[in-house]
């Protein structure tokens, strides 16, 4: 049977795997100000930070229901019969409810949703793994939602930023919070449990961060590392941090998408690790 792969951008899939590969991501919309973009579509990286310093404020908005649907429907007249579509976390956006409604508003094609409970790209990193053993026939349709959670269970990614304040704009964050880290100016460690944002530590100075991230992730005895940036300051900082902590390791780099920057903020900085090979 004729199956795709459907996913929000906000997992951050490779675009040449995209393009190769039987995949749709969806954009997430962007607002800065009173402009609305599709994310990595119609703006970049670059253009969006650089809006960002110059002080426009963003936001960001779930696919909707319509787009969803029409990718959905457009799949089925290719004679896709199977559609596997990832949403990042329910428990930080509404990708997920918007990929069941669409599901509910068509008929004639197998729908199967997953809840990734994580953002960014790990999860785009094991989307195509899974992409890549099903097309060679070593992973079944049935098997595709076990297999995601034993994938997602080896890995999870550390995040640093200099300001909390977009996290907390966003609602991704308590006051609380963020009250205690602007009083106390200190950088928090923010990690992924169980579908949400949780701040796992807090230590004064950027390379002290970076070194007590390297050091958690250091103890997963990972396989390789990614690292999502927004300046190229702070990727140098965290690559000097990696180098001393883990000597040689596969380490991939990828500018932090606009709707995930959206809620980091224009400072952020993280290290992920893989506990299985890409």
């Amino acid at each position: 049977m004729k199956t795709a792969f459907v996913c929000d951008s906000a997992l951050q899939i490779n675009k040449n795997f995209a393009n190769n590969n039987p995949i749709t991501v969806i954009p997430v919309e962007v607002r800065l100000d009173d402009e609305i973009f599709e994310d990595n579509v119609t703006i970049t990286p670059d253009e969006f930070y650089e809006r960002i310093h110059k002080g426009q404020k963003p936001s960001t908005s779930q696919p909707a229901v319509g787009r969803i649907l029409s990718v959905y429907e457009e799949l089925k007249q290719q004679g896709v019969e199977r559609i596997v579509a990832f949403s990042v976390s329910s428990k930080l956006s509404g990708t997920y409810s918007s990929f069941v409604q669409a599901k509910e508003l068509i008929d004639g094609i197998e729908i199967k949703i997953i809840d990734t409970l994580q953002i960014a790209r790990m999860v785009g990193i094991a989307i195509e793994k899974i992409i890549k053993e099903f097309e060679v026939g070593s992973l079944t349709f049935e098997n595709i939602e076990n297999r995601y959670l034993e994938l997602s269970q080896q890995q999870n990614v550390l995040v640093t930023v200099e300001t909390m304040q977009y996290l907390y704009a966003g609602g991704r964050l308590t006051k609380a919070q963020f009250v205690l880290s602007n009083l106390l100016n200190i950088l928090p460690i923010i990690t992924i449990k169980d579908g949400l944002l949780s701040v796992s530590g807090k230590h004064r100075g950027m390379n002290k961060v970076l070194s007590k991230m390297c050091e958690e992730i250091k103890e997963k005895n990972p396989k390789s590392l990614f690292v999502l940036y927004t300046t190229d300051e702070l990727l140098e900082k965290a690559m000097a941090s990696i180098k001393k902590t883990f000597g040689d390791i596969e380490v991939e780099t990828e500018i932090v998408s606009p709707v995930i920057g959206s809620h980091a903020g224009p400072k952020a900085i993280a290290i992920g690790y893989l506990g299985y090979d890409k």
